[in-house]
């Protein structure tokens, strides 16, 4: 072009992609399957899992006795100690009446019994038992898809293991592949166990963005007392062997992916699938000590006149609403999401760069409260957004302690002149650490009280 007036220089500014480890989880498989200790695989529906299912093991012996079947295995059975109970399906048994589903324990390293009331006769044929870990995991897997198909859930196989030896190997994994999954349904056998405490005390930071679903009990749920990373349920007495309610749990909670035209909802109450209702009859005691403890527990809905399962009380181990961790982890995650990519777009903008001035702090302070603002309109916050440039800390906290700001989220920015005076080394090395956010996780009802007055007085 000869004549050509105009040049245009184009820069390129990409936004960010979504974050998606709020979405993660995974379902700990203790030898279960015929993946190599240490691997991950995805489910999108229940039926992915049966190509993974390890291969049942062989019995060379079998017998009744006085209601208890006695069952020798040919190798030792894998991952287990004596004295541990798992859920195992027999096949192939002749007479046919020793085959089905049951609860193993195990007696020594090649046998284990199981209760039988009726004697189905001499064996002549020994068929096969399915390994330790594999029915519970089945139960599992059935139980979160129960809820819906929407998230896919990865297995992961530590191997064969129990609750003595499971903590530890989740443990070192966790260690290896940091933040790949933001929650883990664990077996029940790890319950109370010296090894999940040791494994839940490395995240139980108001920053860890780690949750482990646990199955507990009365005797044991004080192994849990104030632990955020910790999502704890009761079942119900007689649940079923195809059941696991941790995991439909923990189905409900990676499975929010809120937006503005599909706000964020309580952890409590919501409705849960193909689980079991505690019943309430003779149980209110065990229930109150539950809710005091902040123990979770599937529970009906006939107060508010339906038939549905529903999830009383959604609260992590600390007593929040499992929501406000969630909403506490997903202003952490974006807010260094949204931070990092204004500084990375900025500086590869020549029309437009992110330089350290009053400017560039007034450009952080905008995204940090764009973010604020999708918060609430998400309904993961609650309150207003504002902005505000106190010069220190120290005189934001005083406000706040004097009530300024009610139901409000703030997003501080120290301007540059009072950052720079309080902390002269940081400029030359690029630290700006000026930025504060009070962010207010938006909850909902859980108790409601209305007082009613009956009289036969009228007012003429």
């Amino acid at each position: 072009m000869p004549f050509q007036i105009v040049t245009e220089n184009v820069s390129l500014t990409v936004g960010a992609a979504p974050l998606t480890l709020q979405q993660t989880g995974a379902i700990v498989s203790q030898g279960g399957t015929n993946l190599a200790a240490g691997t991950t695989e995805m489910l999108t529906q229940a039926s992915d899992l049966t190509p993974y299912l390890a291969a049942p093991l062989a019995i060379n012996a079998l017998s009744w006795s006085s209601g208890l079947v006695t069952v020798g295995t040919t190798a030792a059975i894998p991952g287990v100690q004596t004295g541990d109970t798992f859920i195992t399906t027999l096949a192939g048994q002749t007479p046919a009446g020793y085959s089905g589903q049951v609860v193993g324990t195990v007696t020594g390293a090649n046998a284990f019994t199981f209760p039988l009331a009726s004697n189905p006769g001499a064996e002549t044929g020994f068929g096969t038992y399915t390994p330790p870990g594999q029915g519970e995991l089945l139960a599992a897997v059935a139980s979160y898809f129960g809820q819906g198909t929407s998230v896919a859930i990865e297995v992961l196989e530590l191997g064969p293991a129990d609750g003595v030896t499971g903590p530890a190997l989740l443990a070192s994994w966790i260690t290896s592949y940091p933040g790949i999954f933001y929650a883990y349904t664990v077996p029940r056998n790890w319950d109370g166990t010296s090894g999940i405490t040791s494994l839940i005390a490395g995240y139980a930071s108001q920053t860890s963005k780690v949750y482990f679903f646990v199955t507990t009990t009365p005797s044991t749920w004080s192994t849990y007392a104030g632990k955020k990373c910790v999502i704890a349920n009761i079942e119900a007495p007689g649940l079923p062997l195809t059941e696991f309610d941790a995991a439909a749990i923990m189905q409900e909670f990676i499975t929010n992916a809120p937006s503005a035209a599909n706000r964020m909802t309580p952890f409590a109450f919501r409705f849960l699938n193909g689980v079991t209702q505690y019943p309430t009859k003779g149980n209110a005691a065990t229930l109150a000590a539950a809710k005091a403890a902040f123990v979770n527990v599937v529970g009906n809905t006939a107060e508010g006149g339906l038939t549905n399962a529903a999830l009383y009380w959604g609260t992590t181990m600390d007593g929040n609403d499992a929501m406000f961790w969630w909403a506490a982890d997903w202003m952490q995650l974006n807010g260094d999401l949204v931070a990092a990519n204004a500084v990375l777009n900025g500086n590869n903008s020549g029309f437009n760069p992110l330089v350290y001035n009053q400017f560039g702090i007034d450009q952080l302070q905008d995204v940090e409260g764009a973010l604020v603002n999708t918060g609430i309109s998400y309904g993961i916050l609650n309150g207003a957004m504002q902005k505000t440039t106190y010069p220190s800390l120290a005189a934001l906290n005083q406000d706040l302690e004097n009530g300024a700001y009610p139901a409000t989220d703030i997003v501080n920015a120290i301007p540059f002149l009072n950052y720079t005076a309080a902390n002269p080394n940081d400029y030359g090395i690029g630290k700006y650490a000026g930025l504060a956010i009070v962010a207010i996780p938006q909850t909902g009802f859980k108790s409601i009280v209305i007082a009613i007055n009956i009289t036969n007085l009228l007012t003429l």
